[in-house]
């Protein structure tokens, strides 16, 4: 019989594995984005910074949360859901969005452009990317030596610059929050943490987490559950308080910089409170997002095709050619990745927050139907959004998100997809009530 005392991580290992992959998660969407929420709801921050949270943290811990119930990676759950076939192409589409075509070249290239081309404009921002990628490699492709190097170094190095932005910001803020507030507070938060897509980076992190335990000693699936979730909280609370104190900044000192865009708003704030050694600190709070969530979405695509192929394809080759990938498409340049990428986040990522919040259930059987019937819905009215994306408009598709509420924000799948579970969820209940009859008089 296995020493249940052994079953669970000390606080000083839950804490290495936490910063890990709240660093992870913290990419550069999560430096800019709640500044400007800040800036643009005023005396609302506090309430948008609740909508952000609900669905950047809260639904990063239900990830986490469905992965513990079902103990099984985005893979797993995908597989539970409409099969293995579905879920190799589903689960090949998201890691590799998420990681060398998409999120790897779109950080990298923020590195440069918002860290080292601050400072020094002539270096290319090609060999910024080999550097970059370099370390990538180094950090990712030892696999029992990675969450440790992010965990013990580069999180850590990351919070404590973000804690000196924050706490600064709010002891002595560049102005006051403005007096007027926005009606839409909440619901913008919600847009813009929606837009981060951290619920699918927690989805692919899951692999990455149950195999660190796994390597940690901590073989009972019940154990690794109990870890997962208290990982997850870690992980999720840090994200939120990180969020909200950047959406207080943009809110306090952001409204003396009306006319700055997205990423320089973040960079003018930093340099505002701190002079310039804020914008010195805010180049290596990017630079650190950045690193540590290539990384660890690197880490995570190895082991996610590891275990699709069933070791055919090995950790260290996906982390190598990640990093060649993610190097040549980072010279293509920011504007177009997020052109030819995004409308495959929009087509995958409706149907993944139905996975997860169906994926709650324990007796996960009695709602797989109404599970299959929201998956189909939600990629239905995904279509709409990855078409318009494409550039390809006035389709039969567009024009029924159209017609839907919450269409033009991109969310028309919303409510024909709680729809669709409720009816095909009475349905499974009112099949199951009569063949429960049926089995009581057999003999």
């Amino acid at each position: 019989m296995a020493d249940t005392k052994k079953q669970a991580l000390s606080f000083g290992a839950v804490l290495v594995v936490s910063a890990a992959v709240f660093s992870g998660h913290f990419g550069v969407g999560d430096t800019i984005f709640p500044a400007m929420l800040g800036r643009t709801t005023g005396a609302s921050w506090f309430i948008a910074a609740l909508g952000y949270g609900v669905v950047n943290s809260f639904m990063v811990f239900l990830a986490y949360l469905a992965i513990s119930r079902q103990n099984s990676s985005l893979f797993g759950l995908t597989s539970m859901v409409l099969g293995k076939g579905f879920a190799i192409a589903y689960t090949t589409i998201a890691v590799l969005i998420m990681g060398p075509v998409f999120i790897l070249p779109r950080v990298s290239s923020a590195t440069h452009e918002m860290a080292v081309a601050q400072f020094f404009p002539s270096i290319p921002i090609w060999a910024t990317l080999l550097v970059y990628f370099a370390l990538n490699y180094y950090f990712a492709y030892n696999r029992s030596k990675v969450i440790d190097r992010i965990g013990k170094y580069l999180a850590p190095a990351l919070i404590v610059f973000m804690i000196i932005l924050v706490i600064k910001g709010i002891f002595a803020p560049l102005s006051v929050v403005a007096s007027t507030g926005s009606p839409t507070a909440f619901s913008d938060g919600i847009i813009n943490g929606y837009n981060t897509m951290n619920a699918l980076g927690a989805s692919i992190f899951g692999i990455w987490i149950i195999n660190e335990l796994k390597r940690r000693g901590i073989e009972d699936a019940k154990s690794r559950s109990s870890n997962i979730i208290t990982i997850g909280i870690f992980a999720a609370l840090a994200l939120l308080l990180t969020s909200t104190g950047l959406t207080y900044l943009g809110a306090s000192s952001g409204g003396l910089f009306p006319d700055a865009a997205i990423g320089a708003l973040s960079v003018k704030i930093a340099e505002g409170l701190l002079g310039y050694f804020g914008k010195i600190v805010f180049a290596i709070i990017i630079a650190l997002a950045c690193i540590t969530t290539s990384v660890g979405l690197t880490s995570a695509a190895g082991d996610t095709f590891e275990q699709m192929s069933g070791g055919k394809i090995k950790y260290k080759f996906t982390v190598a050619a990640s990093s060649v990938i993610g190097f040549l498409l980072g010279l293509v340049g920011l504007s177009k990745i997020v052109g030819y990428t995004v409308p495959w986040l929009m087509l995958i990522y409706p149907a993944l927050v139905i996975i997860i919040i169906m994926s709650l259930f324990a007796d996960f059987p009695k709602v797989k139907l109404a599970t299959q019937a929201g998956v189909l819905v939600a990629i239905l009215f995904s279509i709409g959004d990855f078409l318009a994306g494409l550039g390809i408009a006035n389709t039969p598709f567009s024009k029924l998100n159209a017609a839907m509420p919450l269409g033009k924000q991109g969310l028309a799948w919303l409510f024909p997809s709680i729809a669709a579970i409720v009816v095909f969820q009475i349905i499974a209940v009112i099949v199951r009530q009569k063949k429960a009859p049926d089995k009581a008089v057999k003999p």
